[in-house]
């Protein structure tokens, strides 16, 4: 059976209207030039007959064939009105199916590259399956990203719950600290909603600001980590969101002041910062292990490691409250977690006890309710601190970011769960 080979090359575009002109293959460069058909072109303006001006050739990057890099030659018409009295003199016919506009791939190739780097392939190696340069193809991805992301609104609208939770996005320059952005996460079905350009106050409520109505009226949880800047704009821009301290950073936070009475009584009992064979030093491990998890030889090596180097037992005191602490977690009347948190905070405060402590239960103090409201609520930070993670896997792939915009393309693209299906169907001009 034989097979017209201008049939094979019709059936490789495959647009309608569009026909094949040549095909040539110059070593490793293939092309592929085409034309629309100029069947009743009429001016857009007057509506009369238009012909062909000039018949300028603009060159694309198109999917590879047989794992050979692809360019696909369009023949630009430009156009003009034969009309002496229409005001529009001459314009460049335009097919959002071949290539939009400033785009130097073709539509399906840059949607082919959004998804491919979507799925987490760097934009060097797309580029190079492509045969063009990394600035090609993370243009596309950006214009054909941000599309993407804002035709789906389902991502969008699927949460009745939000987590806010900080990332580092580049490290400074000047000095030693870093520039951090704010990931709004969906924790409800574990997706990133959105990245923003900083931590700050204004920036993140004017996000939610921005939201319609019936969105902000969905949210009945709000997810953070004892942020006052967080909490803030919680209670300005979701009033009605129940706010939820995330119990990793509360047991991570009561961890931090047991490790600083651990250090504490170090200095004071052998006058220098703890060393290999001091027992606190030895013991420091241990303390920050849940007690569940301790088999009975480790819980006797705890012990006599603390009666060596912990006379006063301060050390003991603070590793009590915090598996009280994560007894509080464990319960599930509201009640009577409340009663025990409240026990907590009432024993921290104490004058007897390490001055550690006492601050510790000042935190407790400042935000009872929105720990206790995790009983209520059952919902965390969990899932954004999870999704950080895959923030930090795009970061390393792509050795470190520099510019915003495209952090925030990679990240949502890879961590936000579009539907990607919507791709197929979006139409850049």
């Amino acid at each position: 059976m034989r097979t017209n080979p201008t049939e094979i090359l019709q059936a490789l575009v495959g647009l309608k209207d569009v026909r094949v002109l040549h095909y040539a293959r110059n070593g490793p460069d293939v092309e592929l030039m085409i034309e629309q058909d100029m069947d009743s072109i009429c001016c857009p303006d007057c509506g009369a007959r238009a012909h062909v001006k000039q018949r300028p050739v603009v060159s694309y990057i198109d999917l590879p064939v047989f794992g050979t890099p692809m360019h696909l030659g369009w023949k630009k018409h430009r156009m003009k009105c034969v009309n002496d009295s229409c005001a529009r003199k001459s314009w460049v016919l335009e097919d959002h199916r071949i290539a939009a506009k400033s785009c130097l791939l073709t539509t399906r190739a840059a949607k082919w590259a959004t998804r491919q780097v979507g799925y987490g392939r760097t934009v060097d190696e797309v580029a190079v399956e492509l045969g063009c340069d990394w600035h090609t193809v993370n243009n596309a991805v950006i214009t054909y990203g941000n599309a993407l992301l804002d035709a789906d609104r389902k991502r969008l609208n699927a949460t009745t719950a939000i987590g806010l939770d900080e990332t580092a996005f580049v490290k400074l320059r000047s000095k030693k600290a870093k520039d951090f952005a704010t990931t709004i996460a969906d924790v409800a079905n574990k997706s990133i909603i959105e990245v923003l350009s900083s931590r700050d106050y204004i920036e993140v409520a004017g996000w939610i600001n921005k939201q319609p109505d019936s969105w902000k009226s969905r949210i009945r949880y709000g997810a953070l980590d004892m942020s006052a800047t967080y909490s803030a704009v919680y209670s300005q821009m979701l009033p009605k969101a129940l706010q939820v301290v995330d119990p990793f950073h509360l047991v991570q936070l009561a961890n931090r002041y047991l490790d600083a009475v651990r250090r504490r009584v170090q200095n004071e009992q052998l006058g220098h910062r703890g060393r290999k064979g001091d027992p606190l030093f030895r013991a420091r491990r241990v303390l920050l292990t849940g007690e569940e998890r301790l088999d009975e030889d480790a819980t006797a090596r705890l012990q006599s490691l603390l009666e060596l180097g912990d006379p006063n037992g301060e050390v003991a005191i603070a590793y009590r409250v915090k598996e009280r602490l994560r007894d509080f977690y464990a319960i599930d009347d509201i009640d009577q977690a409340r009663s025990v948190l409240e026990e907590l905070q009432h024993h921290c405060e104490k004058k007897s006890m390490p001055p550690e402590l006492q601050q510790f239960a000042r935190t407790l103090k400042r935000w009872f309710d929105k720990i206790c409201n995790y009983h209520l609520a059952k919902v965390s930070n969990g899932p954004t601190e999870a999704l950080n993670n895959l923030i930090k896997r795009i970061k390393r792939i792509a050795f470190g970011f520099r510019n915003f915009d495209n952090y925030r393309i990679r990240v949502l693209l890879y961590a936000g769960h579009p539907n990607w299906r919507v791709l197929g169907s979006i139409v850049v001009r």
